[in-house]
């Protein structure tokens, strides 16, 4: 459950001046309040930053998974993988009904790389890269499928295989003799 309500009550801002000093629509501002929709990035952090508290804590986060999140740079692969999937599960995203929404968002933020890479924007790109492995591991978690597993199996098969870059894409042995 997220802050937002909470936080502008402490302030005691209404959700017009919020509108008016950040630029987000008192109608969006009273969904995510609401929780009927989830704030992206950009808005999390613009908030956060109006309200001067901490994304994690303004997302609701509970003060311990606050606490790991914020040693992310030394967090391994497995503890971010964790870290996701908890976050998730704490917003009953987790689902397996959710199956065609979760792999819609996955397309969704393939497209966001696509134009970061086509405009050359390192941060979207970035952004869109984080995202992407975010939708990944929650829709690993609805498919029941371990989402590290699948990768060191990928890396099984491809550790030894031979071939050649072409065009800075690698082509397997067995294919470029077609």
């Amino acid at each position: 459950m997220n802050r937002l309500r909470q936080v502008r009550k402490q302030k005691e801002i209404t959700i017009k001046e919020v509108a008016e000093d950040t630029g987000i629509s008192e109608n969006l501002i009273g969904k995510y309040e609401r929780e009927e929709r989830e704030p992206r990035r950009e808005t999390w952090i613009k908030l956060a930053d109006y309200y001067c508290v901490p994304v994690a804590y303004l997302m609701g986060l509970p003060d311990g998974l606050v606490q790991h999140i914020n040693k992310t740079q030394a967090m391994t692969f497995e503890e971010l993988h964790e870290a996701i999937i908890q976050w998730a599960e704490n917003r009953n995203m987790i689902s397996p009904k959710n199956t065609h929404k979760q792999f819609m968002k996955v397309t969704e933020e393939l497209g966001e790389l696509a134009e970061g890479i086509n405009k050359d924007n390192q941060g979207q790109i970035k952004d869109s890269l984080g995202d992407i492995l975010v939708t990944l591991i929650i829709l690993s978690r609805d498919l029941d499928v371990d989402l590290l597993d699948c990768l060191r199996g990928a890396y099984d098969v491809i550790k030894d295989r031979t071939g050649k870059t072409v065009n800075g894409v690698f082509v397997k042995e067995e294919d470029l003799h077609e």
